[in-house]
């Protein structure tokens, strides 16, 4: 299975299983909770996350755990 590059900002809510408030309080209180990519500079511009990045992140929280 190829697994996408980036994922948009509602599948990495999906992907975590939280919503998208909860997604944002994820992104300001875990310093290690991977960057979101603006694609574009206007303001209404697409966010992503990388996919793997995304990975590295649980895989590490799951171990800390």
């Amino acid at each position: 299975m190829i697994r996408p590059f980036r994922v948009s900002f509602n599948e990495a809510c999906e992907l975590l299983s939280i919503g998208r408030d909860g997604l944002y309080k994820l992104m300001r209180a875990d310093n290690t909770f991977p960057r979101p990519i603006k694609d574009g500079s206007s303001k209404q511009a697409a966010v992503y996350f990388d996919c793997q990045d995304l990975a590295n992140w649980w895989q590490a929280k799951k171990l800390s755990a």
